[in-house]
């Protein structure tokens, strides 16, 4: 595997591919177990709640956003290969964490204690997914940022997202097959696939030849200040964000508890119009900036809101998930262009670091949030302040772009 010294005779695509595969197998490995380790396992197995059985999936988003915070820096210190290694090592113990859960009601019965330790191991490994998130996808957006160069940045980034929830519905798709083998055990062999998976990468990895961190100029950057960089297209991104979060959390409530058939269907649009909207039209952020194309996610995901308010039947949901799929498919690389822009290469890591973690805190917050919203004012009050939230992103971005500091191209500073 020749790095970013070599001249490429093919696409930007193409370049993105091989390095892109690891962050494809990481978030395979996050899908695999999430319709079972929570609702099956925590709440049918274990017999804990269904709050705690949520909980148990939303773990995760924390574990991402801890791991942002050191992993960027450690990118642009070592390489990204160095620390794709540690994402792959975390998948493997999150594989091996959860075989370990699945076994313990066996081996000890189930009982109290049994029941919390089977817990605590469950929720670990949760922890240990998190963390190889946030090692594997911004190790792999630094390294093809390089491999791509400035001017195909929205390339590096949108394949990330592309395989990240293309990667998380086939997982849940084998995830769910797999559990119907071991019907007693059911995330026994789970966790032993995502095992294998964790160590194959680990394997493969060993092949590829790593890039040189670039050598900084001045002294590190720190977390809170690239977090500053990046706050007017972190905010945007935040914003778009509780309308994504809102539909990816409570869809599925949404229909149930309105008695409506089409769910799978509504989830297949979603991440179809997502994977559409990232695969055909990312080209167009390079054409005519991060900027324009991102606010008009914002209004997108707005517009689907109001759907979602203003249309109470399963055509309604259907379009309302559609557009939610296509509005917040670009926002990500979109302002995620800007943001790699507000310093040198040298810095990739920690910028795409403290950018992503925007959405990782905005979806577990979020998701808090709006289920007390929906608790005490219903659905359509729900959806309404989603919809508010959304298009305020674009308010919160343009002021924080006037704050010194805030934004601004390394070239134009």
């Amino acid at each position: 595997m020749s790095d970013e010294d070599a001249t490429y005779t093919c696409s930007p695509t193409m370049r993105v591919m091989p390095v892109v595969l690891f962050n494809l197998l990481v978030y395979f490995v996050i899908g695999l177990p999430n319709a079972i380790i929570g609702a099956q396992f925590v709440h049918n197995t274990l017999g804990f709640s269904t709050a705690i059985a949520a909980s148990t999936i939303s773990l995760q988003y924390i574990g991402t956003a801890m791991g942002r915070v050191i992993v960027g820096h450690r990118i642009d210190v070592h390489g990204p290969k160095a620390i794709l290694r540690y994402g792959l090592i975390f998948c493997t113990i999150s594989g091996l964490l959860m075989c370990l859960a699945a076994l313990i009601p066996s081996f000890m019965g189930l009982n109290d204690t049994s029941r919390y330790v089977a817990l605590g191991i469950a929720l670990i490994s949760r922890l240990f997914i998190g963390w190889s998130e946030s090692c594997t996808s911004t190790s792999v957006t630094t390294w093809n940022l390089r491999r791509v160069g400035p001017a195909h940045s929205s390339v590096a980034i949108s394949w990330n997202g592309v395989t990240s929830y293309g990667g998380i519905a086939v997982g849940v798709t084998v995830g769910q097959f797999l559990s119907g083998l071991l019907p007693n055990i059911r995330l026994l062999p789970v966790g032993i696939f995502a095992t294998l998976l964790g160590i194959g990468g680990i394997i493969l990895l060993t092949f590829y030849k790593a890039i040189k961190p670039l050598p900084s100029k001045g002294k590190p950057m720190s977390f809170a200040l690239a977090v500053k960089k990046v706050l007017p297209y972190g905010a945007a991104l935040a914003a778009g964000s509780v309308g994504f979060g809102t539909v990816n959390s409570f869809l599925a409530l949404y229909y149930t508890d309105n008695h409506w058939t089409g769910l799978g269907v509504a989830f297949g649009v979603f991440a179809a119009c997502f994977i559409f909207m990232r695969i055909f039209v990312s080209g167009q952020i390079d054409k005519h900036g991060g900027v324009p194309i991102a606010y008009m996610s914002l209004v997108t995901e707005a517009i689907a809101m109001a759907v979602f308010c203003l249309v109470h039947n399963p055509t309604g949901g259907l379009i309302g998930a559609a557009l939610t799929g296509a509005g917040f498919s670009l926002l990500f690389p979109a302002m995620g262009t800007m943001a790699v822009r507000t310093d040198g290469p040298e810095f990739h890591g920690i910028l795409i670091a403290a950018y992503s973690i925007f959405t990782d805190l905005t979806i577990v917050i979020s998701s808090w949030f709006m289920g007390g919203l929906r608790d005490h004012m219903g659905w359509g009050v729900m959806f309404a302040v989603a919809g508010v939230l959304c298009i305020s992103g674009i308010a919160f971005s343009a002021i924080f772009s006037r704050i010194p500091g805030c934004g601004v191209p390394k070239n134009a500073a």
